[in-house]
């Protein structure tokens, strides 16, 4: 038996019949548990981490469900880009300190702004700089050459081909020294 309770009833319910019911879909990143009419919150959020959105964090039975689901050959939700935070972490990633949910850091591109109880944003600067470092090595161009390449112009990212027709050279990064 489980009990779950809110701020005006607390109520035992069987866990492994919520469990057997619970319906799961993905939404982004995350996995949406429907526990059912009879328990509150119905809905919950559950991570690649194993935690859920609500108060019970990872002890929520919707990381059962999650497990459950994915025992079974479930749909996977897709990973997140290297560089995206879908929450904030619970340890820094630099130092291993308890982290925290930084709301002005947070954006689109990459997701949930966190900082670090010993150094506060500085280390979560140092792991943005850290990926905007690999991103430029992983690109040499400034601005890649512009080619007709099986009679569609596009930018030759990935170098020129001998079978290319060339209508810009394109500049790189070395060569600027940027």
């Amino acid at each position: 038996m489980i009990v779950l309770s809110n701020p005006m009833v607390t109520r035992q319910f069987d866990l492994n019949s919520i469990l057997r019911d619970a319906t799961i879909c993905i939404s982004g990143y995350f996995y949406v548990v429907d526990l059912g009419p009879e328990v509150q919150p119905r809905a919950h959020h559950v991570g690649k981490d194993k935690r859920c959105l609500c108060s019970l964090g990872a002890d929520c039975p919707a990381v059962s469900a999650v497990a459950g689901h994915l025992r079974q050959g479930g749909e996977r939700t897709p990973e997140p880009p290297a560089d995206y935070h879908i929450l904030a972490p619970e340890t820094c990633p630099i130092c291993g300190a308890p982290a925290y949910f930084e709301a002005k850091l947070s954006t689109r591109q990459h997701g949930a702004g966190w900082g670090c109880s010993k150094k506060g944003n500085s280390h979560y600067w140092q792991e943005r700089s850290r990926f905007i470092a690999q991103a430029l090595a992983a690109n040499p161009w400034r601005f890649p050459p512009v080619v007709v390449r099986d009679g569609k112009q596009i930018n030759a990212w990935d170098g020129i081909l001998p079978t290319d027709q060339v209508l810009s050279p394109g500049l790189l990064r070395a060569e600027i020294g940027a």
